[in-house]
């Protein structure tokens, strides 16, 4: 997603759709992928001017030749709005589409250019409003199509069978939409936009776990067009969200390393080589990778080709969960704080935000009174009111609090059903292969923790493992406490080392890297009396912490190193 809410952001030019991820894993991810995710809209408003808002000869966006009959003089500039759209830069990209269709007024496809930067296929089902905007561009497109080759015809077809509003309706869209750029690709073969968008196409369908047949022919088809195309850009962004996932992510890797340098003008390209670094255990390269891409994302804001803040919101995501697996929680902390400054940033955007990464700051550093009193904003999105009660009722139940366990976890359940009830609105539901479970991952993780402060120890363990389960069931997001490290953590409370160490591997496995876990581990090796075991765990968190960690976990670690 982009990734990717996912928190949308939306930027427009007539108004133009752009957005921040926040990923809601207990209801739309899967085991083989994150698949889609719904959305948190924070609009933000945008101008349309004459001037050329791509500015051609500045932007390095990768290599893009999409062959058309319009003039030769808007080439330059088609070509990369076209890679604008590769690299999720919806907003600047119909912008520039709109941009192209006046400097030539008989280029059809320019149309279907401004009208694909409405199908936001990985982020969310269309609305309405999108749905009537983009069926006008499409509209414009049939009135001039008359000079269009055949194999313009064709994309615009399949991008009339995405946004028809009567026939095609939730997954059907999607599938109908993939059948059709499925035939263009099998028409011309040779066409790399062709391949590289119905690639897209197939990871935006239902998945159905770690065996999915489309993720593993998106797979096979980006790596080969990578292979082949390696500065395309579209070939390497998709094949990072394709291997997005802690068992493929070794697939992705080369990608990583690749799209940041094909398209280093976009935010959002030098931002997306942390999702494979985030699930190695890269903690460093993602650090790098997500401050190039907000220092992107400011200079963008700078020249006026930005797409609003949503590209610096998702790699602040990013960002604070690196500092924080690196130990390095001062830094985490003031990219916490530093929202608030950032440049476009509504006040919803700051709100939203905020939440989220305070409510994980606070649980990732074990902070427990902190945890219990973060602030609560009435105005959030549902999402981030989840994430912040989330945090109270556990910070409250492990503070021995059971009361204000009680009463975050009553709200905790109604921001539940807030957010459920949103979803289900507009239509996010229909693009997993799972239902909307009824009790979340974190509803089930809080109740847990309370029922160990009520003195409950059997209802605690029942629940603790119901939620690793049905974590393991959908997939871990790559920015979050995994149910299973939190199992280990009651485990080695409960005084089951052997057991603990268990649950510490399985998210390890998952997750890799992560410094809680790695500590937990070493800890449980050492009650066993396993201390070879321990100095592994023990090595290991100290290798991956910055100069700048200052957590008491790590001078146990220095002290027990230095000993042993």
């Amino acid at each position: 997603m982009g990734d990717g809410e996912d928190t949308k952001e939306v930027g427009t030019a007539i108004i133009t759709p752009r957005w921040q991820h926040v990923l809601i894993r207990e209801s739309l991810m899967n085991r083989s992928r994150v698949l889609i995710i719904c959305v948190l809209t924070l609009m933000v408003s945008t101008t349309s001017s004459g001037k050329n808002p791509s500015n051609s000869s500045e932007q390095h966006l990768g290599k893009v030749h999409f062959a058309n009959s319009c003039s030769p003089q808007i080439q330059a500039e088609f070509n990369n709005a076209v890679a604008m759209v590769h690299s999720f830069q919806y907003g600047l990209a119909e912008r520039t589409f709109r941009h192209v269709a006046q400097r030539d007024s008989h280029c059809a496809i320019a149309y279907w250019g401004a009208a694909m930067t409405l199908n936001h296929q990985l982020w969310d089902v269309p609305s309405p409003d999108a749905l009537k905007k983009a069926l006008g561009y499409l509209e414009k497109a049939r009135s001039l199509q008359k000079s269009s080759t055949p194999r313009e015809l064709s994309y615009l077809a399949a991008a009339r069978t995405f946004f028809q509003s009567d026939q095609h309706r939730g997954v059907s869209r999607f599938q109908a939409y993939s059948d059709a750029m499925r035939r263009l690709h099998e028409r011309y073969p040779r066409d790399d936009d062709a391949t590289a968008f119905y690639a897209l196409s197939l990871l935006a369908l239902p998945s159905e776990g770690d065996d999915d047949p489309n993720q593993k022919q998106a797979v096979a088809i980006l790596q080969k067009l990578f292979a082949a195309q390696p500065e395309h850009p579209g070939a390497a962004h998709y094949l990072i969200h394709a291997t997005d996932t802690a068992a493929l992510a070794p697939l992705g890797l080369a990608a990583a390393r690749s799209y940041a340098k094909i398209a280093p003008s976009s935010p959002h390209a030098l931002h997306m080589p942390a999702h494979i670094f985030a699930r190695l255990g890269m903690w460093q390269e993602s650090i790098e990778s997500n401050l190039a891409s907000i220092a992107a994302a400011q200079n963008a804001t700078n020249s006026g080709h930005d797409d609003g803040p949503g590209d610096a919101l998702h790699a602040m995501l990013y960002l604070s969960y690196s500092y924080l697996q690196s130990g390095d929680d001062g830094s985490a902390r003031r990219v916490v704080e530093s929202i608030k400054d950032l440049p476009g940033a509504r006040s919803n955007d700051v709100v939203n935000n905020s939440a989220i990464l305070e409510a994980l700051y606070a649980v990732e550093t074990h902070d427990w009174q902190q945890a219990a009193t973060l602030p609560s904003q009435p105005s959030a999105f549902p999402f981030a009111r989840l994430r912040t009660y989330w945090a109270r009722a556990i910070g409250a139940a492990r503070s021995g609090d059971i009361i204000a366990a009680r009463q975050n976890i009553e709200k905790l359940d109604q921001a539940r059903t807030s957010m459920v009830g949103y979803m289900q609105s507009v239509g996010c539901q229909m693009h997993t292969a799972h239902s909307i479970d009824p009790v979340s991952v974190q509803q089930l993780e809080a109740q847990a923790w309370l029922a160990w402060a009520e003195g409950k120890p059997v209802e605690a363990l029942a629940l603790m493992r119901n939620a690793a389960t049905k974590e393991e069931a959908y997939g871990v997001e790559s920015r979050t406490v995994p149910a299973y490290e939190m199992l280990g953590d009651l485990l080695l409370e409960m005084r089951q080392p052997e057991s603990a160490l268990v649950a510490y591997e399985a998210a390890l496995k998952e997750a890799p890297v992560r410094l809680n876990a790695l500590a937990g581990a070493a800890r449980a090796s050492r009650a066993m009396g396993n201390l070879e075991g321990a100095r592994t765990y023990y090595a290991a968190f100290v290798k991956c912490c910055s100069p700048k960690a200052a957590r008491k976990e790590l001078a146990e670690a220095k002290l027990f190193l230095a000993g042993s």
